[in-house]
């Protein structure tokens, strides 16, 4: 990263974080988010993460998805792994809170 500024160098950059609809998940996707890196908010409950995804997104941070994801359920990981695929064609950064 020697001679590129943070912007430049979270450019494009995708990132998924597990268990992100409330507490320190949801903070971390803030964060990211505020630093211009898309994230894909995943939790088990569909209506708590949508609700969280709304919430950021009042807040100003536009580059906020949900994806429902339990990583127990090898199905749903699938599912999560075609829709990086398909959406944003690459992850960076995964976190597994």
């Amino acid at each position: 990263m020697e001679g590129q500024t943070i912007s430049h160098a979270v450019a494009n950059r995708c990132a998924v974080v597990t268990g992100a609809n409330k507490g320190i998940g949801l903070g971390i996707c803030r964060q990211l988010a505020s630093n211009g890196i898309m994230v894909i908010l995943t939790s088990r409950d569909e209506k708590n993460g949508l609700e969280a995804v709304r919430q950021l997104k009042e807040s100003g941070l536009s580059n906020v998805v949900f994806h429902q994801l339990d990583v127990k359920d090898s199905v749903s990981i699938s599912s999560l792994a075609d829709f990086i695929k398909t959406q944003f064609g690459k992850l960076d950064i995964l976190v597994k809170n």
